[in-house]
């Protein structure tokens, strides 16, 4: 008689089964990298996919997702609200103690983009690993409310301390006609208006969502630059540990206190601690910031975050 199979010990099954949700994620983005560094070298190209994903692909995805969600349980409205106040809280931290961080403004202003903005596909590919539909519908929950809100406070701080000059009423105007704001909007009212999609139309637009999880991915990976600004070592590592470490475990704690629970709690957690968006870079060139020092941090939070995101998810007990 043989003997019986041994199972793996659950801590040993957790940790597999967090790196196989994991491990796609961030070998899609290194695919982008090899991709622009050797392969598909256009900027141009990449730009266009750029495109293609942020007013078509992301959107219909955003669109498919919101109607189909089922909003009745939960308490998406609380979490997204504390996790409102602690990035908002948090940012005022930083602006109180900014001549403490450091006294070189533009540097000031990479290190506090890097601190409290987020990486929305890195986000939805996450949520979607962890909790498949449920988890990307609460995503966008999020990303709906807070791509306002960080988008803001990174304009206001670069043209308060950088010395850019920036146009708000173009600036808000731009966030009005934001595909994915305008996603969000459309969804939400198909969903609670109850206005019946018909099935091609429905399933033509979710045969568009399928390609923007990999594709934004790929492009995340394409916009990294692999060169870390040794001048800004210190501002790159503060930015970088608040954003990965301090503030999941801030929000945590006030969605805790706020009785904010489960699958609601574990996303506000995941939402602070993803890495700092991409076009944070380009912000930064506009008006007048510390590119260089920037595209370090998104670079170095974009790396670190596949290590970070796997201690959320072992501490939360997602699997």
């Amino acid at each position: 008689t043989s003997c019986p199979r041994r199972s793996a010990p659950p801590a040993m099954q957790l940790t597999y089964e967090l790196i196989a949700a994991i491990f796609p994620i961030f070998a899609a983005i290194l695919v982008g990298a090899a991709l622009k560094r050797f392969l598909i070298t256009s900027a141009d190209i990449w730009a266009g996919i750029d495109r293609l994903t942020y007013y078509l692909l992301l959107p219909s995805l955003l669109i498919v997702e919101i109607y189909r969600a089922d909003f009745s349980s939960g308490n998406a409205g609380t979490a997204v609200s504390v996790t409102l106040a602690s990035t908002l809280g948090l940012s005022g931290v930083l602006l109180l103690l900014r001549k403490v961080i450091t006294r070189n403004t533009p540097l000031f202003t990479s290190i506090f983009q890097g601190a409290v903005r987020y990486n929305s596909y890195v986000l939805l590919a996450v949520a979607d690993a962890f909790y498949g539909s449920k988890g990307l519908a609460l995503a966008i929950v999020f990303i709906a409310v807070m791509v306002i809100v960080t988008n803001m406070l990174g304009v206001v701080v670069l043209s308060a301390f950088s010395g850019g000059k920036s146009n708000f009423r173009r600036i808000v105007a731009g966030l009005i006609k934001n595909p994915i704001i305008l996603a969000a909007g459309a969804g939400a009212i198909l969903n609670v208006s109850n206005i019946h999609v018909p099935l091609p139309i429905e399933n033509t637009v979710a045969l568009f969502k399928t390609a923007a999880l990999p594709l934004s991915l790929l492009s995340v990976g394409a916009g990294l630059k692999f060169v870390i600004d040794k001048q800004a070592l210190g501002g790159i590592a503060l930015s970088t540990t608040i954003k990965l470490a301090i503030l999941p475990v801030i929000t945590g704690i006030c969605l805790h206190l706020a009785g904010v629970e489960g699958m609601t709690l574990a996303m506000g957690v995941l939402y602070a601690g993803m890495p700092c968006a991409g076009n944070a870079y380009i912000l930064a060139r506009q008006l007048n910031g510390d590119p260089e020092a920037m595209a370090s941090i998104i670079t170095l939070e974009t790396l670190l975050s596949a290590f970070s995101i796997a201690v959320i998810a072992g501490v939360l007990s997602i699997n």
